[in-house]
């Protein structure tokens, strides 16, 4: 009886013995798990730096997260069936425990001479039973312990998910913005190309004329004669020979003069841009025929005559200026005395005159292309 007994109970602390040991492995185990996923974690956040080039990866290690928390869940069903063996076992311990103990009262009434060696196998039953209830306290704290990092790990999985919708919202966001500049970068090649073209036949121009005949401004001013009485002179406010004049009007070419050069209509902007020299730009050139109009009143302000264009954007203009003026009528002239009676608008009427002119203009898409 003795002998049997004492195997079960080497048999017992053998047991103990191997689950200690595999608890202490599934311990190192879970703390280098941590550390693995601490690193993996720490690789995910220099990853979504990179956003866009390094998606494939952050989608690798969720997966391995995921994959990791399956398997801390595999562990833990495993612990807790553990656990409920331990406490079968343990209902097993307390059973025996009773039955020795009614073994015991039943032998003390027969046999005094074993009360002290029942005494001390209860004393070492109680203590491993005391063991096995630290073991079961150790096996719960671990399921805790795996618990909470599922629920870390679960965050992390979570937050890792979140990182990379906002990853995808930046890519998606910065494609969009390509989108824009691209568009805005093929207008603004328009416009270059629209500006810069050196083959269009009319040109819309506007500058300032300087013409050899001033736009006389007709009065009459007091003056004392001789015999102290006070006349009326009529005089020009306008004095001078030369007048500037605001014009706007049309070049249309006749002779291109412009040399071949090495820029096609069909390079792009970047392409101008690199084969431009600074200093040794292929400037346009063209004789033409300039028509235009000046003044406040543009429909009796006629400039007409040759046109040279040069440097792509400036127009040098030569020519007639056909404008209807105010002259003095009759035999009136500047300093005349006016004679009592008459007024000096009477004596105005409209003539036109052709003078000649001189002007420098630019272009419309010139303007523009520098507002821009």
């Amino acid at each position: 009886m003795k002998t049997k007994k004492g195997f079960a109970t080497l048999l017992l602390l053998f047991s103990i013995a191997i689950n200690g040991i595999n608890l202490q492995a599934q311990e190192q185990d879970s703390i280098t798990t941590e550390n693995q996923l601490r690193k993996k974690l720490d690789s995910c956040e220099y990853i979504l730096s990179n956003c866009q080039n390094r998606i494939d990866s952050l989608m690798s290690s969720l997966t391995l997260s995921e994959n990791n928390n399956k398997e801390l869940q595999n562990q833990l069903a495993l612990q807790i069936k553990e656990i409920e063996h331990l406490g079968e076992q343990t209902r097993l311990l307390e059973q025996t425990i009773e039955k020795m103990e009614q073994e015991d009262r039943f032998n003390k009434e027969k046999q005094g001479i074993y009360n002290e060696a029942k005494a001390k196998e209860i004393a070492y039953l109680e203590n491993q039973l005391k063991e096995r209830d630290e073991a079961l306290r150790t096996q719960k704290e671990t399921a805790h312990r795996l618990a909470e990092e599922k629920e870390r790990y679960t965050t992390m999985a979570d937050s890792l998910k979140n990182s990379l919708n906002e990853a995808e919202k930046k890519i998606i966001k910065t494609n969009e913005e390509l989108k824009y500049t691209q568009q805005r970068a093929r207008e603004a090649e328009a416009k270059i190309n629209a500006a810069t073209a050196k083959k269009k036949k009319v040109v819309a121009i506007q500058g300032i004329a300087l013409k050899s005949f001033r736009t006389p401004n007709w009065s009459i001013a007091p003056d004392k004669i001789e015999d102290g009485s006070i006349k009326y002179r009529i005089v020009n406010k306008n004095g001078g020979n030369v007048e500037f004049d605001y014009t706007a009007g049309a070049s249309v070419m006749l002779w291109d003069l412009t040399k071949k050069g090495k820029i096609m209509e069909s390079d792009t902007v970047s392409t101008k841009l690199i084969d431009i020299k600074k200093f040794d730009q292929d400037f346009s050139y063209s004789l033409g025929l300039y028509v235009g109009f000046g003044g406040s009143n543009l429909f009796k302000n006629f400039y007409v005559g040759p046109s040279f264009k040069f440097m792509d954007f400036f127009h040098l203009s030569a020519g007639v200026n056909i404008c209807e003026y105010e002259m003095l009528t009759g035999n009136f002239k500047e300093g005349d005395i006016l004679p009592a009676g008459l007024s000096i608008t009477d004596q105005i009427s409209k003539e036109w005159k052709a003078k000649p002119f001189v002007s420098l203009s630019f272009d419309l898409d010139f303007i523009s292309y520098i507002k821009k």
